[in-house]
């Protein structure tokens, strides 16, 4: 597909990222505050568990922002696209690397974080579908795969939601020490 044929096959999206980068703002906001009326149990020096886990909801919102603003980006270009899809979904790998090796410092039996590990695997499972679009953009440019786009922004909205939902429960049924 040449350039000239990727941009408005990209720009076809447009309502739908529109959508997607409105509801992620929304939910960003609700977050922070429910983040912030729980604020004295997650942040409790015992609970690097609802950090981490907080953390990742909030920025898988804002991945799925960024996903939705790089796709938003008038007269797309099948590089700079595939650029900056590959620079969120590296930063979303990263992330969850040092969230869980931070988690496996204050846990030390594996049987305790696998609950944790379950939810961070919504992150790399959508980072993985990230960074295959990427790729398919950068090296064939085929805008068909805006469609597969559309798995690692749902799993990014459902992982925050499970992961929100269980900080925000956890958070109100713990007391901190």
């Amino acid at each position: 597909m040449t350039p000239a044929e990727f941009a408005p096959a990209i720009e076809a999206w447009h309502d739908f990222y529109l959508a997607v980068a409105g509801a992620s703002a929304a939910l960003l906001g609700l977050l922070f505050v429910g983040v912030s009326i729980n604020l004295a149990a997650i942040a409790a020096a015992e609970r690097l568990d609802l950090r981490a886990l907080a953390g990742q909801a909030f920025v898988n919102l804002v991945y799925v922002l960024f996903v939705a603003l790089v796709m938003l980006v008038p007269a797309p270009e099948p590089h700079a696209v595939a650029i900056g899809l590959g620079v969120i979904a590296v930063l979303g790998l990263v992330r969850v690397a040092r969230n869980l090796r931070s988690i496996a410092r204050g846990r030390p039996r594996i049987v305790d974080q696998l609950p944790v590990v379950r939810r961070f695997a919504w992150t790399v499972i959508a980072d993985l579908a990230l960074l295959a679009v990427a790729l398919n953009f950068y090296s064939v440019a085929d805008a068909r795969m805006a469609a597969f786009l559309i798995v690692a922004v749902f799993v990014l909205m459902i992982g925050a939601a499970d992961v929100a939902w269980s900080v925000l429960v956890k958070a109100s049924t713990d007391r901190p020490a």
